[in-house]
């Protein structure tokens, strides 16, 4: 299925065509008409004159752009009906897309969910002594949602966490520091020695 165009054919539509009128003939007139604009200079006594030029140069400049507007409106008319039916056509496709969307993103929702699933659950098998000093919520990486992010990574990632957590806290305690609490508390907040 493919969109063709009857009338005009391709063809046409790629052709320049020009909207004729009479340009030079207006261009000529105005240039002399305009001719006396140049150098004038308006003084308090013919004021009166500047606003009656300003006014009839502005009837003059109104009237062609109002022609334009119209020419132009009616030229876009064909493209105007053309675009309002493609529209049609292409609401009619985004119905099925949506709802297939939709289902993908509820499967999408419902593998992550399985997953997050999977991370906790290894997270509570393996955690053990450090269970209230290594909340998931502190260590869970929103990346992990990411498909391409295998469980293999995550779940060495969570090992090597509760391995390098253990060793930090041992290397606390073997400083036995006065301020060992604080200085655990401390390292507990982001994991950095």
């Amino acid at each position: 299925m493919e969109l063709v165009i009857y009338n005009p054919t391709e063809e046409q539509l790629l052709e320049s065509y020009e909207i004729s009128f009479n340009h030079e003939e207006i261009k000529k007139e105005l240039a002399a008409r305009l001719e006396k604009y140049n150098g004038l200079v308006y003084t308090e006594a013919n004021i009166k004159a500047a606003k009656t030029d300003r006014a009839n140069l502005n009837k003059f400049k109104e009237a062609i752009e109002d022609k334009r507007k119209e020419i132009k409106k009616a030229c876009l008319k064909p493209c105007e009906d053309f675009e309002a039916k493609i529209k049609e056509i292409v609401a009619m496709i985004d119905k099925p897309i949506l709802a297939i969307d939709t289902q993908i993103k509820d499967y999408e929702q419902i593998v992550k969910d399985e997953k997050l699933q999977g991370i906790k659950q290894y997270f509570a098998d393996h955690v053990g002594a450090l269970a209230e000093l290594v909340p998931f919520d502190e260590i869970y990486n929103r990346r992990w949602m990411n498909a391409t992010y295998k469980e293999a990574d995550i779940q060495k990632e969570i090992t090597d966490l509760f391995i390098k957590v253990e060793a930090d806290l041992k290397v606390i305690t073997d400083l036995q520091s006065e301020y060992e609490l604080q200085m655990k508390d401390t390292y507990l907040k982001n994991f950095d020695l």
